[in-house]
């Protein structure tokens, strides 16, 4: 399985599983397993300038990480494939890794401090490491054809990334299309994307909305939700998560959540959990909630001899559900029904009143002033 999906401020994520024979030939069914990223690539002004059609392709097998630059030009001269790698901690910590391929070599460096706060491209050979992996560059079929291959977890610590599976690492792609020195460069990867090392598994993720508002909540405000994923191989921080809110389409998302909408009214969330493979649940968690920002109206008051009737409106609210505040002759209002039914001396009284909806939004206070009479005997 793979993808490919770039997110507005980073580069694209790259995932595929599958074994390639690095010999400079995309052989039939070799990389389609891979994740693929097509791009336009920059031709040297030496061979007619422009760009050309190129895709990158990038996939593992548990014991090797596999990547291919197939780009449509036939004069490759002394044209770079490089590939930059960043582990976790600094930009030029231990394990940075940068593997170069040139049509007559292959080339395995890393970021050497050369002093304090600088650095320079250093081969690993040069530094007491190792040159690990192998690169063929040649032309196939009208395509100039780039292919890569180098451990997973080699034992130059130092100097090469240590992946497991599933996790991911931080890359950034380079294509230099040089003839007589003149070059076009591309930024194929255009910033930092990712390479997920996958596990190869067909079992997709289950999720669990675990916080937020409750199923049939009606809240006054626009909500967070929380949520996590279980995988039988990907650790909790390698799942990733897309959500939708109603009919929406899906989209990456992270937890806490939120606010998942500002639109009053009954709302479905969707989440569902993706693993190191891009497998999705096929069964997202699912929570349905109303978001209401509006107050009922403030109450009408019917007094008929000793029964009082409240009643009020509420935009989406049936009336039955609307609840009342009340008090006579106290400013402290308290939780009552709709009809009350009082014995009150005879003087002059003042009734409050309040309408709330199940969101807990509140109206306006009502204030009645009445008199009771004393019955002629």
């Amino acid at each position: 399985m793979a993808s490919a999906a770039a997110r507005a401020s980073e580069g694209p994520t790259l995932r595929g599983y599958g074994t390639a024979v690095v010999d400079g030939v995309l052989a039939p069914g070799e990389w389609d397993a891979a994740g693929r990223l097509d791009f336009q690539a920059n031709r040297s002004p030496a061979d007619g300038g422009g760009t050309v059609p190129a895709t990158l392709f990038v996939m593992n097998d548990g014991t090797n990480l596999y990547l291919a630059l197939r780009v449509a030009v036939t004069n490759l001269g002394n044209s770079a494939f490089d590939n930059f790698f960043e582990p976790p901690g600094a930009p030029f910590a231990p394990g940075s890794d940068v593997l170069r391929a040139v049509p007559w070599t292959f080339e395995d460096s890393h970021w050497h401090e050369t002093s304090p706060m600088n650095w320079s491209l250093g081969l690993d050979s040069a530094f007491g490491g190792t040159e690990d992996g192998a690169a063929q560059v040649r032309v196939d079929g009208g395509f100039g054809v780039f292919e890569v291959v180098h451990p997973l977890d080699s034992a130059d610590d130092l100097h090469d990334f240590s992946l497991t599976v599933p996790s991911h690492i931080e890359y950034v792609a380079l294509f230099q299309h040089c003839i007589s020195s003149v070059c076009g460069v591309t930024n194929i990867t255009s910033g930092e994307g990712k390479v997920v090392v996958t596990s190869g598994t067909h079992v997709p993720p289950e999720t669990a909305i675990t916080a937020g508002p409750a199923e049939d909540a009606e809240l006054p405000d626009y909500g967070v939700f929380e949520f996590s994923g279980a995988d039988d191989v990907a650790p909790a921080g390698e799942i990733t998560f897309e959500c939708k809110v109603d009919a929406a389409e899906w989209s990456e998302c992270e937890t806490p959540f939120g606010p998942a909408t500002t639109v009053d009214g009954w709302h479905t969330l969707s989440v569902r959990a993706l693993d190191d493979m891009a497998n999705a649940d096929p069964t997202p968690a699912q929570r349905r909630w109303r978001i209401d920002t509006q107050a009922p109206s403030k109450p009408k008051v019917v007094r008929t001899g000793a029964t009082i009737r409240f009643s009020a409106r509420d935009l989406g609210t049936p009336a039955r559900k609307l609840r009342f505040r009340c008090a006579i002759d106290s400013k402290r209002i308290h939780a009552c029904g709709s009809r009350l039914r009082v014995r009150l001396p005879a003087r002059r009284h003042v009734l409050r009143v309040r309408a709330v909806d199940p969101a807990g939004n509140e109206s306006d206070v009502k204030v009645l002033r009445f008199t009771v009479r004393r019955h002629a005997g």
